[in-house]
């Protein structure tokens, strides 16, 4: 007996090319740069849990926050690094990640860039499919969750996700 494929859920038009809650008076913003390589993963992570306890937020959707961000780094190396498999590395053509994370006066914000082409999608997943769940998982645990593309001064994307927050837990 086969499982048919779990379809995409429906994304709402309004996620699609919009952009993160706007600053609103909060003074908590860290950017890094990874190199697209799988280091990233476990890399962006720590990052995470550092900045969020710094910041006192960690138990504010601070383990959703993790696994989203984990997500869209690892999309971002999908389509974008490095594997490691041969000997030698090409640094000069390595391509980098930016990650964002901020807390405003009323959200938590993720946002990841990679200098990829193409639009973030669900795919449909079948039930022995190892990949294809990240973007269901976001759509799952942000609150909210989009994408805009960026055009200069390169190409790419970021995809970002936001969590409201409870001010009293983050002052």
């Amino acid at each position: 007996m086969s499982v048919p494929p779990t379809a995409p859920p429906r994304l709402d038009e309004a996620t699609l090319g919009t952009r993160p809650p706007l600053h609103d008076g909060g003074d908590c913003n860290e950017v890094v740069g990874l190199a697209a390589l799988p280091t990233a993963i476990p890399l962006v992570r720590s990052f995470v849990r550092a900045k969020l306890s710094a910041w006192g937020v960690e138990t504010d959707h601070g383990w959703e926050c993790q696994q989203v961000l984990s997500e869209f780094v690892t999309n971002a190396f999908d389509v974008t690094g490095e594997s490691l498999a041969g000997e030698s590395l090409d640094l000069d053509g390595l391509a980098m990640i930016l990650v964002q994370l901020r807390i405003s006066a009323k959200h938590l914000i993720v946002e990841v860039r990679d200098f990829g082409d193409g639009r973030p999608e669900i795919p449909a997943t079948g039930v022995n499919d190892e990949g294809g769940r990240g973007l269901r998982l976001a759509t799952m645990l942000a609150g909210k969750w989009g994408w805009y593309p960026v055009t200069a001064p390169s190409r790419g994307k970021v995809v970002w996700a936001s969590w409201a927050l409870d001010r009293k837990a983050a002052s």
